[in-house]
């Protein structure tokens, strides 16, 4: 069954059914303020931090399901009826309805008797504060007389205080009215505010949110609307409600705009001068246009044009989109993460910057900088910060003997490398950022060699990496006190980011950027060892010990236990072989060619389905304490044997590296969302962007998504089909163009802009063939490697496969 559909022209995806088997949300803001807004009006706002600075409140995991949220209510002053554009909260049966999802943006557009009402959502010039553009039309030829709530619930900034401590939030935050500002905040905080204004005659309005809604009711028949005006309360106490009653007579055929404004004022003073020029409706709608030209910007910068038709929208448009979300709030801030404890990972946000380094690659270092200062000296880092406050820590996860996560501060290298190969900006490496103890500084080069060094100097029984309190599969908690346990992906990404480290080395060696004198070469040595036989010996010393330790015949082992049993063997009942150590086999380089093919095999053997690759194979049906949270699921879910999406494009990245193109779009085409956008009464989540998971196929409900939005899977699958697939990669000094396609593709087009420089690419594929490349021309000549060109200037390759 479909809800709605892609309209590609306007790059918005628009729901026609306001029944969605679960809220479909979108993102509104860029990182600063923003908010979530579902295709019903729920959803919540808040300021830098969710869980520090939330604006307005949501009820999560509640019935009626989605509410509250940025509601708009239509009145009629003969009849006393009233509704919602949006179809929520009211739930009247309106005449027609649709939610437009744009990059940015949202709008909702109901039209009951005669009536049509539109309101748009979006946060303009990245501004402390959003628009809710407001549009009334009578359609009919008779006179209507009108009126229009607008409603927002406020939040003590506090997210955890306002739902554990609600008799001091109560008491101490009150609502206060100036001509058309309503503010809340605490009674002893001088300066910032919440609000909610508009520059329309205010009728009535009310702060107190029990005065709005009524005794015993709700969103859906509050006591202003149903009486025809507000009461104009002022919350002395209790709970805070931005509420204004506008009067919108309508002559036959009339239409009338207005704007309401819902943010938050560092200085309250000050917020009618930051307001005053988005309060007039063309200036908001002047604003929206300028939000849709920064997201063409953004997406400008690679443009694709292949035989797929889903490719092209998702690699264009959706994919680039969530990538940018997720960049923003990481794991931190759905409708399935609450903006409370989780705070923005460190091994999600570095991951998070492979998909927009090809766009904005300066916020990307800013985070990277960041994600450096979660650092300890010994080279290991936070699991998560908070944004607002700058606070780093470990998490939920039990804590045994080992107080980290394995692999958090490897990803930092491969966020770091991709960001010089995309800028050639080499004098990052020698900045100097703090670690966490904010006293010691070293350069961006050290933090990386230190990461390295953490993992070389906490291996196990079998030379491999220690597991700590887990790896990449936060579940998988091996570590019993006995500080045995090992993780055999932790040991291939140590392989990968070695590799990096020796190319980034070898670059800086033999392009001059380093002597040996020099003291980024002099911190790099180690025992009179040079840096790029230090990380040699580092790489092909792990290597060796994995192959030894965990190569199982078909499969690469998982890990060990804190007793020395392996996980993901044949000798195992359950968990007998799991994904990530066979993609990062091939990641890592640490199988050779035979075992490569078996592992490749195995996966498509055991663990793969139409809906997507599953995490492990066969799931555990029972909790066991020697294994941790994976057994916490039922089977087929999540970590359990469940489709984990993030895992999926690494195997797509896997089978591009061994030359097999058919089968990498295979697996990238069997969890594009768009081509489950007729299956979305099973599917359940939004089928614009990645979901984390899908339940696996020995759950009762395979093929159902959960956790949308913010996921790995967004960045993984933009590097996985731009730079891996369709082969357009940055490198220290040239743009690399090497496609591992279909068979049966012809060829494809793109435009890449690649350091300022814009590179117009075809790709002809005249024999079939899935890799290989015969000939690169640029502006008619042929060349062994794509140049580095002028910023502003723009060049012609084309590539022919053999």
């Amino acid at each position: 069954m479909r809800y709605g559909y892609f309209d590609k022209k306007n790059k918005e995806y628009v729901v026609t059914r306001p029944d969605t088997p679960t809220p479909w949300i979108n993102y509104i803001g860029s990182g600063n303020y923003g908010g979530i807004v579902s295709n019903t009006g729920g959803g919540y706002s808040f300021h830098k931090d969710p869980q520090n600075r939330r604006v307005t409140r949501y009820r999560y995991n509640s019935i009626p399901m989605d509410r509250p949220g940025r509601y708009i209510y239509i009145r009629n002053k003969d009849t006393g009826e009233y509704w919602n554009p949006g179809y929520q909260p009211v739930l009247k049966k309106i005449d027609s309805y649709s939610c437009r999802h744009g990059m940015g943006y949202t709008v909702l557009t109901g039209e009951y008797q005669g009536v049509i009402g539109e309101v748009t959502y979006f946060v303009p010039d990245d501004k402390n504060f959003e628009i809710w553009h407001v549009k009334l039309s009578n359609i009919r030829g008779v006179a209507q007389k009108l009126q229009v709530f607008a409603y927002s619930e406020f939040c003590f900034w506090d997210a955890i205080m306002d739902q554990q401590n609600v008799d001091w939030v109560q008491q101490i935050n009150q609502g206060r009215y100036d001509d058309g500002i309503i503010t809340y905040h605490p009674h002893h905080i001088t300066d910032n505010a919440a609000f909610f204004a508009t520059g329309e005659k205010v009728s009535s309005f009310d702060t107190n949110l029990e005065t709005f809604i009524g005794k015993y009711r709700s969103e859906s028949n509050p006591i202003a609307v149903e009486q025809g005006g507000c009461s104009n309360s002022i919350s002395r106490r209790m709970n805070g409600v931005g509420a204004f009653c506008i009067d919108a007579d309508l002559g036959p055929n009339e239409e009338r705009e207005m704007v309401f404004i819902l943010g938050f004022a560092e200085e309250r003073k000050e917020i009618r001068q930051d307001i005053k020029d988005y309060l007039s409706p063309n200036n908001a709608k002047a604003a929206l246009v300028r939000l849709k030209e920064y997201w063409e910007n953004y997406i400008g910068k690679l443009c694709v044009d292949t035989p797929d038709e889903e490719m092209n929208l998702f690699v264009n448009v959706w994919n680039q989109y969530q990538c940018k979300t997720t960049f923003n709030w990481s794991r931190f801030v759905s409708l399935y993460q609450l903006g409370l404890g989780r705070g923005m990972g460190i091994r999600d946000s570095a991951q998070d910057s492979l998909g927009v380094m090809h766009t904005i690659p300066s916020e990307a270092k800013e985070l990277i900088i960041k994600l450096l200062k979660c650092q300890f000296t010994d080279g290991r880092a936070y699991h998560l910060f908070f944004p607002l406050t700058g606070e780093g820590g470990q998490g939920d996860a039990p804590v045994k003997k080992y107080d980290w996560y394995s692999d958090d501060h490897l990803w930092l290298i491969l966020a770091v490398n991709a960001y010089v190969k995309e800028t050639g900006d080499f004098k990052f490496l020698n900045e100097p950022i703090l670690y966490n103890d904010k006293t010691t500084s070293e350069t961006v080069m050290k933090h990386l060699d230190r990461a390295l060094e953490f993992t070389y100097n906490n291996r196990g029984p079998n030379n491999i990496a220690l597991a700590g309190r887990a790896d990449w599969n936060d579940t998988l908690n091996l570590d019993l006190g006995n500080g045995v346990a090992e993780s055999v992906f932790t040991s291939m990404l140590f392989c990968r980011a070695v590799l990096e480290m020796l190319e980034l080395c070898e670059y800086l060696k033999n392009n001059g950027f380093c002597s040996e004198d020099s003291a980024m070469y002099k911190e790099m040595s180690c025992e009179g060892v040079e840096p790029c036989s230090k990380f040699s010996d580092m790489y092909q010393e792990m290597r060796n010990a994995i192959n030894e330790s965990s190569w199982d015949g078909e499969w690469y082992k998982r890990a060990f236990d804190d007793y020395g049993n392996p996980l993901g063997s044949k000798e195992n009942e359950y968990g007998k072989i799991f994904i990530n150590s066979q993609s990062w086999a091939i990641l890592g380089k640490v199988a050779d060619v035979e075992k490569a093919e078996k592992c490749m095999e195995s996966v498509d053997k055991y663990l793969n389905s139409k809906f997507g690759i599953v995490t492990m194979y066969p799931s555990y049906p029972e909790y066991d304490e020697t294994k941790g949270g994976i057994t916490t699921f039922p089977v087929g879910t999540k970590e359990n044997g469940g489709i984990f999406l993030h895992t999926n494009p690494w195997m797509m990245i896997s089978e591009t590296l061994l030359g097999n193109g058919d089968k990498a779009f295979e697996y990238y085409s069997q969890i594009l969302p768009g081509k489950r956008n007729d299956d979305a009464e099973l599917y359940e989540v939004e089928p614009y962007v990645y979901c984390q998971n899908i339940l696996g196929k020995e759950n009762p409900q395979f093929g159902v998504g959960r956790n949308s939005w913010l996921s790995g899977t967004a960045a993984w699958n933009m590097v996985a089909s731009s730079q891996h697939i369709l082969g357009i990669r940055a490198n220290y000094d040239c743009l690399i163009v090497e496609p591992c396609i279909p068979s049966n593709w012809e060829g494809f087009k793109a435009k890449r802009v690649f350091r300022g420089a814009t590179y117009n690419i075809e790709v002809q594929n005249p024999n079939g063939v899935n890799s290989g490349i015969a000939k690169i021309t640029v502006d008619g000549e042929e060349v062994t490697k794509i140049p580095v060109f002028e910023a502003g200037t723009t060049h012609t390759v084309i590539v022919l496969m053999k």
